[in-house]
């Protein structure tokens, strides 16, 4: 079973190299985008292997921000020129196998009908103001720090209550000048698709799904990116919503649930959990999952040796 592992990467290379040593059975690839403010050669370093490619055009990705749906495209991109066959596989670099070669084979290849990615409508994921600022608001990130952003509505197409919070965050220093001209001149901003959807953005598709996306994104890149670069974690709705509008009109596009395990409902730690050792039986007990995230080598480095053994 062919398969191309696309990878989001920017820190650990070490890591990153035990993950791909992990998954490369001989019918893999793997596609990495580097964070264009990490050095390649730290990365290159630990990984040399002649089915391993780090495109060259990367991105500076920022959370939340449409730098990260951009990087996963031009991964896209990178396996559809290279006209691989089989699944594409969207992960981390802090994701390792929960399952050992044989048995990820064995699922896709049970399974090569799938695409495997958590989708459900966008009014069910979050509340009625969180889908207003995502479909309806411009998302404007303010600097590269985590969560440092707001959504505003365009100044002449809101009420005056809009209007004041829009001038105070001016005034007060948080929103730059350049902006601020930004949003007097934004176009009242509707949405893209007449139903949107949410999920986690770690998908597999299958290859005729793959090939279905990548066309249909290369048609409609120009509309899609202005209007989802302007949406606060996109990564979060963008493949999502796009699939789905292709599914209405192609039933063979099928979907079950994502094969890449995060847990965000533990009390009392930082989400989503950072596995270690303690949660091993967690881990091995997903039976529909495949790999699992977050991890750090630098935080417990056992959880790795641990899962190895017990999946030989």
């Amino acid at each position: 079973m062919q398969k191309n592992y696309i990878i989001l990467a920017h820190r650990n290379p070490k890591q990153l190299a035990r993950m791909i040593d992990k998954l490369d059975d001989g019918q893999a690839y793997f596609y990495i985008h580097l964070d264009l403010r990490v050095k390649i050669d730290d990365f290159q370093k630990d990984i040399n292997k002649p089915n391993v490619f780090f495109i060259s055009k990367r991105e500076k990705c920022f959370w939340g921000d449409f730098s990260i749906v951009k990087a996963t495209l031009n991964l896209m991109e990178a396996v559809k020129n290279d006209n691989r066959k089989g699944f594409v596989i969207l992960m981390s670099g802090q994701d390792y196998p929960i399952k050992n070669q044989v048995e990820i084979n064995k699922f896709l290849s049970v399974n090569k009908d799938y695409n495997f990615i958590e989708i459900i409508p966008i009014e069910k994921k979050w509340k009625k103001k969180v889908v207003k600022d995502k479909i309806f608001h411009y998302h404007i990130l303010h600097s590269s720090k985590r969560s440092d952003s707001n959504s505003y509505a365009p100044f002449f197409h809101t009420n005056i209550k809009q209007k004041i919070r829009i001038l105070t965050h001016f005034l007060k220093g948080r929103l730059s000048f350049t902006n601020l001209k930004k949003l007097f001149q934004l176009p009242e901003r509707k949405p893209i698709f007449p139903k949107q959807y949410a999920g986690s953005q770690w998908c597999a598709f299958n290859e005729q799904t793959f090939q279905k996306m990548v066309f249909y994104l290369r048609e409609n890149k120009e509309n899609l990116e202005d209007y989802y670069k302007f949406t606060s974690s996109p990564d979060e709705i963008f493949f999502h919503s796009v699939l789905m509008h292709l599914q209405e009109s192609d039933v063979g596009i099928k979907i079950k649930p994502s094969v890449t395990y995060v847990n965000w409902d533990r009390k009392g730690c930082q989400l989503p959990v950072l596995f270690q050792s303690t949660d091993l039986q967690e881990l091995i007990q997903q039976e529909q999952k495949l790999f699992a995230r977050k991890f750090d080598v630098e935080i417990d480095s056992e959880i790795f040796n641990l899962l190895d053994e017990t999946n030989g």
